[in-house]
């Protein structure tokens, strides 16, 4: 069984701070509509969450490119490369359950940062992970791969 541990949790704050900023928290709770508290909660469209894995900075830095963590655009940062898991397998994540939708294949945005970042991390830029189990989730708690499909 593929273990880890939560390293970083990000969310998209509400129009209060900047539309569309992104911020560090140390916990969140999730439900069917989302992160609770985020911008696009209860937006009326499912969104998937993406999980990143240490495993795309550990590339990024091995090109001798350093960014901060969130770059990748991610709501969950683990410890774990969890990137040969394909859809359909679940993942508990402290006290919720995700199921894999598919590997996070949008790299457009990250040509302004570098033009090799696209192709440094193909294939490898996170996961998008949808809700089945809903709660809480908080820096530290373990990652658990249930089900590998």
């Amino acid at each position: 069984m593929t273990t880890g541990k939560v390293v970083n949790l990000y969310m998209t704050m509400p129009d209060m701070m900047r539309a569309g900023h992104r911020m560090r928290v140390d916990d969140m709770e999730c439900d069917e509509n989302g992160i609770m508290g985020s911008r696009d909660y209860e937006n009326g469209t499912q969104r998937p969450m993406v999980l990143v894995s240490k495993k795309s900075y550990d590339i990024i830095e091995d090109a001798e490119l350093y960014f901060e963590r969130g770059l990748l655009m991610e709501d969950i940062y683990v410890d774990v490369d969890l990137y040969h898991l394909n859809k359909g397998s679940i993942i508990e994540i402290g006290e919720m359950v995700f199921e894999v939708s598919g590997p996070c294949e949008d790299y457009r945005y990250l040509y302004a940062f570098a033009p090799e970042l696209p192709a440094l991390i193909k294939g490898k830029r996170g996961l998008f992970i949808t809700p089945i189990e809903y709660g809480r989730i908080e820096i530290g708690d373990e990652v658990n791969v249930l089900e590998e499909r």
